[in-house]
């Protein structure tokens, strides 16, 4: 982060306008070389994407808003439960803000179910003002996918799903964009600063859940998951949630800061941490994931591949005592991030093995790239994750917080 986060008079810092219209335009350049007419998108990355709608959590998964936007034309934003209001805040849609014709997943059993019809009817009279009623129309995000394609079949529209369309318009993040994503990892600096000042004997995982999420939200951040908080016993084997177990003196603590979304744009970083001093061996055990993490970002640079940088990586199960690749699958592991927590790509040993082809790393990207180490009979184990953007000769590091040594915590006796 080069600037301050916030609008000022006297520097460029994030330019909203310019993010917003290179955004459409990435999505209508892969909507036309996808040959479709027009795409409609309930998935609230999406609808973000196109038009700079927030969706709030509650209205995710009753899927109360959707984004039209044609190949020839300009986004539609449907929903939201104040339209004249929106039309106020949100100035650039130039009014293109409607109300739903009906709310198909509260009612929906059937393609011939008015609320669906209601909802057909609205997006066929989109696709009409904006001459592609006779091209596919591509559908993403809704759980009501085949009922949305067999109502849009009935009245003679060919229907394609579209989340491959959205996924690759998405991949590569614009100037602003990536700005926001350095934000994003900055905010999880100040919760790792809070929760290593909080780290002592007696306090539970999770409260350490909510100090890095009240750091976050202070930070202007509008949503965040929960963060991962494990420690002592509950390291090894890896797990990735909380519990109220209280932090004692020796544990090891590993986090997660997932999720956490500044401006829509998520990050995921891990560090490990010690309750008061550690062992030699915890420290071999922290090298041994720190290696393991940088060996493979070693090979990360415009044009490398996820294989070579797998290559890298234990090539069997039994690394971390276990037999099949299905017991081990998150523990070395990469995918993208931006509006989602996991954009493309992903990548990790089990799914080369399951045959998803090579994936080509390209300028522009950010990853999440993430390793544990923890061997069967100890009681501890050790995450770690870097979030980086992809340049033409390597990466650029965006998660800052130190790895270089397992940090220690709570040393009064120093």
């Amino acid at each position: 982060m080069a600037l301050g986060k916030y609008a000022v008079d006297y520097e460029q810092r994030v330019d909203y306008p310019r993010l917003r219209a290179e955004r459409l335009q990435r999505a209508k350049d892969q909507i036309d070389k996808d040959g479709l007419g027009a795409l409609v998108t309930w998935d609230e990355a999406n609808i973000r994407y196109l038009t700079g709608y927030y969706t709030t959590t509650p209205i995710r998964y009753l899927e109360a808003h959707y984004t039209f936007v044609a190949r020839n034309g300009e986004p539609h934003l449907v929903g939201g439960n104040d339209q004249e209001g929106l039309i106020k805040r949100m100035p650039w849609m130039d009014g293109r803000i409607h109300a739903p014709a009906s709310l198909p997943k509260m009612a929906a059993a059937t393609p011939d179910d008015p609320v669906i019809q209601k909802t057909v009817d609205q997006i066929a009279r989109l696709m009409a003002d904006y001459g592609v009623a006779k091209e596919p129309l591509g559908i993403d995000g809704t759980t009501l996918s085949y009922l949305n394609a067999e109502a849009f079949k009935k009245r003679g529209i060919e229907v394609v799903y579209a989340k491959p369309t959205m996924d690759a318009a998405r991949v590569i993040k614009t100037k602003d964009e990536i700005e926001l994503m350095r934000i994003t990892c900055a905010n999880s600096e100040k919760a790792f600063a809070a929760i290593v000042d909080a780290i002592r004997p007696g306090v539970r995982e999770c409260d350490l859940v909510g100090i890095g999420i009240k750091a976050l939200y202070e930070e202007g951040d509008d949503h965040t998951e929960d963060l991962v908080v494990c420690s002592g016993f509950n390291t090894n084997p890896y797990g990735w949630s909380f519990t109220d177990k209280p932090i004692q003196v020796g544990d090891l603590i590993y986090i997660d800061v997932d999720g956490a979304s500044y401006q829509g744009y998520k990050s995921c970083v891990y560090r490990t941490f010690c309750c008061g001093k550690a062992t030699e061996r915890q420290k071999e055990v922290y090298e041994e994931c720190r290696a393991m993490l940088y060996d493979a970002l070693d090979t990360v640079k415009d044009g490398s591949t996820d294989w070579e940088l797998l290559e890298r990586w234990p090539d069997t199960p039994e690394y971390w005592g276990h037999k099949t690749w299905g017991e081990v699958g998150p523990y070395a592991i990469g995918h993208g991030l931006g509006l989602t927590l996991h954009d493309r790509p992903f990548f990790n040993q089990m799914q080369k093995l399951a045959g998803v082809p090579e994936q080509k790393f390209r300028e522009g990207m950010v990853l999440a790239i993430e390793t544990y180490a923890g061997h069967k009979g100890e009681a501890f184990g050790v995450r770690l994750e870097e979030n980086i953007l992809v340049t033409k000769d390597g990466y650029e590091r965006l998660s800052l917080w130190p790895i270089d040594e397992l940090m220690e915590c709570w040393l009064p006796y120093r």
